[in-house]
């Protein structure tokens, strides 16, 4: 048994503490009214009673005046420590094995400070940190109640602080006026604010698997949301959430996030990437409500090791290809290949923390991966291969293109240059020849399993053409709206514009072609003239144009999205078009034929340059969509009840799926899921878009599914979201993935609606209303006045920050950031990157490279990767030289020499030449005329 008594200044914080293993609380709190508190840590150890760590995760949270412990399945609720105050902050160490907390209300039993509104526990250094809320500051101690500072004064309501040792960064949310969420290191330096949020902010947690940092915000209005960004304050996500409660408390665990909800007095867990219907963990309705909240368990602090045979110490350790540098501060690549233990039979070539074997031309690894072998031509059997065969003891097996791998069938490859693309959704990025990474286009995030993207944003929903309405249909196959209703109508075709949020319909039986406001309302009939069987319509969203089909009148017809000037664009060769879609990025139009000679074709957006998609083994094409994200078409076969895909200009056709659906009408496609109406079984299909399989249905009440489309801002790319009413901006609006941001020119700030702005009061810094003053000059002459615009920018008299730039429009200027800067209302800001100009008209973006290149340049060169050219650089140390700081000065120098005395022998071997060809001509013209 051992006894501590540190001291402390009566401000600083005592803690209690309690033994997670034995369920004794092992702290002895005291404190007098003198200039010093005294803490008394008890620490019982028996051999008799051994330390047990469980690797099972469980909650921990505030229960009345007792800290409670739960399963996260609601099993094994049990008190863990009774009479620790009514309304507590709670943390826990790990490898301790011990859980600290402190009355935030009260002040008295465990805390002297009695405005501690945050609570962190640093598991590596030891340390706990909190947040002083009336005196705006954040403090730390060591958790022996020694070394107590200050780290950071006059902020403003600081609470909810988090700590994540390992990036030794701290953050906290900040109250006031102007809510925000902060960042420093662990020392309190290198403070910035991450992200300003008009809503108030509730509820801090990390995620340390993601490096993300979610929180609860609660708007005007009574909404409220789970948010969440990462370290730097990029790619934000809000799932909205409803809660009864602003007493929240909010622990991320793997995929799920646990929170608090004080007012039905249960805890619940919802998925922090899909959102969804949150599910109540507790089984028994608790009788007082839950307060704060953490899951314990080793991966929630990563680097606590249970396992570790010297607890309480801190070694750096390097993961496999590294080795630990002579100083033991940080890692060094293993060159495999200098040493010569590769087991590559021919070549081998080294990369950061791996190695990978090579051959020449003509030869292939086998699946070993370290063996070359000829390549020799494949047996009839081997039909898949396409590079050639290995021959091996257990028979032949195909040789895949370089960035592929075989798979265990021995025929079928996968990776960047296969079919498959390495199972990526979007992007294959090849790091070896042998390895890749998965990564997104902009608006997707990629998922945990590393290989599927989601988009970011609202979830996306169907829009349904029901032969007798249109309706909106949830994933899940709720009806969320009927939009329009034709009961004696046939409605087979639609399609809608995401910049005005119209949809577009087609009645083959009214021969009508309408449109109707997304969220309902009042029909508009936009042509009613010449039409007999429109039974495929497709919105142009960025040249701001429709196309139909009209299958008895055997031609291609465009208008406006009015309905105006309209004009048929292919006729010729047309037997009966139905299905149509159109791809403005790559300004193509596709249409399928059911005639007697059935095809699936493109042409221009004007009709012109029609090309061949697909002209055999079709019976009755009808549907068809566009995945833009890889530019294939899709197209279904209904009386085959085929679904084939082919790249845009016809090549590589593949299909899909055969017999999984009965007679699919139309598809539509978002994110990996291919979306079919299936008018046999009267229902929605969905599979995915490259192997046909995880087929799912949708039940619903419909009477027969045909055209659908799937909405979300990133569905259809490339819109111009401000093309119309400026986006709802008062001022400057950017289309950016497929919404609307809006911003002001320098001076204003941006109102909480997130659209109009407001001028900034210098004296008091307060908003007030918006004034324009435009200036003009008015020159009287003997015709009527005119007005000329003065431009403001030439003549030098606008007044912009040194970071902005003068941009002049007709009565007025603005101001706009520099590249590399941003506004936050009054000033333009430096990026978060870092930019670096090179001779010529470019400016780069010059980012840190990802983990996996840390030791691409050697001999302690930073490594910097630059977007827009898609390659590495270093910045070597002084010393050193090279692409990768491969070659110390003395090398370089010889190497420059080396190149010089090349140069040198060149120019003299020439002037040699040139010399005695001059002697040569003299001596001839000398013998024959002297």
């Amino acid at each position: 048994m051992s006894l501590l008594t540190p001291r402390v200044k009566k401000e600083s914080l005592v803690l209690g503490q309690l033994h997670l293993s034995d369920n004794k609380c092992t702290a002895i709190i005291q404190y007098t009214k003198s200039e010093y508190v005294e803490i008394s840590l008890l620490i019982i150890t028996s051999q008799q009673n051994p330390r047990v760590m469980t690797l099972t995760p469980f909650l921990i949270f505030g229960h009345g005046k007792a800290i409670h412990r739960m399963g996260l399945n609601g099993k094994n609720h049990r008190r863990l420590v009774p009479g620790v105050g009514s309304s507590i902050l709670l943390d826990f160490h790990f490898k301790e094995q011990r859980v600290y907390w402190v009355d935030r209300h009260t002040g008295k039993l465990y805390s002297y400070d009695k405005h501690i509104s945050g609570l962190a526990v640093d598991w590596i250094w030891n340390s706990v940190y909190w947040t002083s809320g009336e005196k705006g500051e954040v403090k730390r101690i060591d958790i022996n109640g020694k070394k107590q500072r200050t780290l950071l004064r006059h902020l403003t309501q600081p609470n909810s602080i988090s700590v994540d040792p390992s990036n030794r960064f701290l953050f906290w949310l900040s109250g006031g006026m102007s809510p925000s969420i902060q960042r420093s290191d662990v020392t309190g330096q290198m403070k910035i604010t991450l992200i300003k949020i008009t809503e108030q902010l509730r509820a801090l947690s990390i995620d340390r698997v993601d490096k993300r940092l979610f929180w609860v915000q609660f708007g005007p209005q009574g909404e409220s949301a789970i948010a969440s960004c990462d370290y730097n304050g990029n790619a934000l996500h809000t799932m909205n959430l409803p809660l009864q409660s602003h007493s929240v408390g909010i622990s991320v665990f793997l995929e799920h996030i646990y929170y608090t909800d004080s007012e039905s007095r249960v805890i619940k867990q919802v998925n922090k990437y899909t959102g969804g219907e949150p599910h109540v963990v507790n089984i028994k309705q608790m009788g007082k409500p839950p307060v704060d909240i953490k899951i314990v368990h080793p991966l929630n602090q990563p680097t606590a090791d249970p396992l570790s045979p010297f607890p309480g110490y801190s070694v750096c350790q390097c993961s496999e290809g590294f080795v630990l540098s002579m100083e033991g501060t940080y890692c060094k690549d293993v060159n495999e290949c200098a040493h010569w233990n590769h087991g590559c039979s021919l070549g081998c070539e080294n990369i950061p923390g791996s190695y990978f074997c090579t051959c020449p031309k003509g030869y292939a690894l086998l699946p070993d991966r370290k063996t070359c072998q000829e390549i020799i031509p494949c047996e009839r059997n081997m039909t898949k291969c396409g590079n050639g065969c290995l021959s091996t003891g257990n028979g032949a097996v195909c040789v895949c293109p370089e960035g592929s791998i075989l798979q265990e069938d021995g025929q079928t490859c996968t990776g960047c240059s296969s079919a498959d693309r390495g199972g990526c959704s979007q992007l294959c990025n090849p790091v070896t020849p042998v390895s890749w990474e998965c990564g997104c286009l902009p608006g997707y995030q990629l998922h945990q399993d590393g290989k599927h993207c989601i988009a970011t944003g609202p979830p996306s929903y169907l829009l349904v053409a029901n032969l007798v309405d249109v309706r909106r249909i949830n994933p899940d196959g709720t009806v969320d709206q009927i939009l329009a209703e034709e009961p004696r109508g046939i409605i087979v075709a639609l399609d809608y514009d995401p910049v005005q949020n119209n949809v577009y319909f087609a009645s083959t039986s009214q021969k009508t072609i309408e449109r109707v406001d997304i969220k309902g309302g009042p029909r508009n009939i936009l042509i009613s003239d010449g039409l007999d069987s429109p039974e495929g319509l497709a919105v142009d969203w960025v040249h701001r144009k429709m196309y139909w089909t009209d299958k008895r009148r055997s031609t291609v017809d465009c208008s406006t999205l009015d309905g105006l000037h309209r004009e048929t664009i292919v006729r010729k060769g047309l037997e009966k078009p139905r299905g149509i879609a159109v791809h403005p990025l790559a300004k193509k139009l596709f249409w399928t034929d059911i005639g007697t000679h059935p095809v699936v074709e493109c042409s221009s957006l004007e009709g012109r340059d029609r090309a061949v998609i697909a002209r055999t083994n079709l019976v009755s094409p009808t549907g068809l969509t566009i995945d833009f994200t890889e530019d294939r078409v899709f197209w279904c076969d209904q009386r085959k009840g085929t679904i084939e895909t082919a790249a845009l200009d016809g090549s590589d056709r593949r299909v899909l799926s055969k017999n999984q659906v009965g007679q699919p009408f139309d598809l539509a496609l978002f994110e990996d899921r291919l979306w079919i109406s299936d008018q046999e079984r009267h229902q929605l299909t969905s599979v995915h878009k490259r192997t046909g399989k995880t087929l799912q249905w949708i039940q619903g009440s419909m009477v027969q599914p045909a055209s659908i489309v799937v909405v979300h801002p990133l569905a259809k790319p490339g819109a111009d979201m401000c093309l119309h009413l400026k986006g709802g901006c008062s001022q400057v609006c950017e289309s950016k993935m497929g919404f609307a941001h809006c911003s002001c020119f320098s001076h204003y700030i941006l109102s909480a609606d997130g659209k109009t702005c407001l001028t900034v009061d210098a004296s008091n810094g307060t908003a007030g209303d918006v004034s324009c003053v435009l200036f003009y000059t008015v020159l009287q002459l003997t015709a009527p006045i005119f007005v000329l615009d003065i431009d403001e920018c030439n003549l030098g008299i606008y007044n912009c920050d040194k970071n902005e730039e003068c941009q002049n429009t007709a009565g007025k200027y603005y101001c706009k950031c520099l590249a590399g800067y941003y506004s936050d209302g009054q000033t333009c800001q430096g990026d978060r990157f870092l930019l670096l100009t090179y001779p010529g008209p470019y400016w780069h973006i010059l980012i840190s490279c990802p983990a996996t290149y840390e030791t691409y340049c050697l001999y302690h060169g930073v490594c910097f990767y630059f977007p827009e050219l898609d390659s590495y650089a270093c910045n070597c140390v002084s010393g050193y030289m090279g692409e990768r700081c491969q070659f110390s000065d003395l090398e370089w120098l010889e190497l420059q020499r080396a190149e010089k005395e090349k140069k040198r022998n060149v120019v003299i071997t020439a002037c040699m030449v040139v010399l005695v060809s001059l002697l040569s001509i003299t001596a001839c013209v000398t013998y024959c005329y002297g």
